[in-house]
């Protein structure tokens, strides 16, 4: 499921302390990107949706998340419905050029592209610093 074509755009996973990729594959804009997490202190599901743009970044365009509570925004000027017990908020279009995080190998669960799980963060160390990118590869 890696990157081989000759040029071809791509989602990299890396983990920035030890300078390695940890997972790479084909994207295409338009593509949608599933973060699923657990609220570290609510202990709700929590899903951030993110679209792969044209010029390779991420636009996070829904959140949803299983209630209110400590660090949810709730007072966003999106687009909210309830569906089957999550909180949807749409509509968001924060656009973020790469992603970043410290994963927790309790509270960050999944990643999906196109809704086929592509890489489980709790198989990482606690605390791993990764990058998230869009990057073009060229053999």
């Amino acid at each position: 499921m890696g990157c081989a074509a000759e040029e071809q755009t791509c989602f990299q996973l890396y983990d920035r302390e030890n300078e390695r990729v940890l997972l790479e594959v084909p994207v295409q804009p338009g593509d949608v990107l599933r973060l699923e997490i657990e609220h570290s202190f609510e202990h709700i599901p929590w899903f951030e949706y993110y679209t792969v743009t044209g010029d390779g970044a991420f636009l996070l365009d829904t959140i949803a998340v299983g209630g209110y509570g400590a660090g949810i925004p709730s007072e966003m000027d999106v687009s909210t419905r309830i569906e089957d017990g999550l909180v949807w908020m749409e509509g968001i279009g924060s656009r973020f050029p790469e992603l970043k995080w410290l994963t927790s190998s309790t509270y960050m669960k999944g990643l999906t592209l196109n809704g086929t799980e592509i890489f489980d963060f709790r198989t990482l160390p606690n605390a791993t610093p990764v990058r998230a990118s869009i990057i073009t590869k060229r053999r």
